[in-house]
């Protein structure tokens, strides 16, 4: 179950890289943001979620985390991207990329922060 855990991780740093890095060309580009990139979000979302269960199963099975900011940061990475889309609802289309491209950001730094206090 934590080598599970790692690895739904680590397809979320790498997930959550593409959409940073993607994000960011949309904002330097002054392109909106693209169904692809929020499908994209979906998936980063989704992987967050999947490895934060996995992360409370073991949790229960093998006890807590050495590291408390290890359960910190995960909380943080799973309200960055509904937090985002609540930030963004309603804005015009550019303002939406940036916002991506932020919470992208944010969301890579809070993953890498996850893995080293992680392991």
């Amino acid at each position: 179950m934590s080598q599970a855990h790692a690895l739904v991780g680590q397809l979320a740093v790498v997930l959550a890289l593409i959409a940073a890095v993607w994000s960011i060309v949309l904002v330097t580009t002054r392109r909106p943001a693209s169904s692809l990139l929020l499908g994209n979000l979906v998936w980063v979302g989704i992987a967050v979620v999947i490895a934060a269960a996995l992360g409370g199963a073991t949790a229960l099975v093998l006890g807590p985390p050495r590291d408390a900011l290890h359960v910190i940061y995960g909380v943080l990475a799973l309200g960055t991207l509904p937090g985002a889309a609540i930030v963004g609802t309603g804005r015009p289309p550019r303002q939406q990329s940036i916002v991506a491209a932020v919470a992208a950001t944010i969301l890579v730094i809070l993953l890498f922060r996850l893995v080293q206090t992680g392991s």
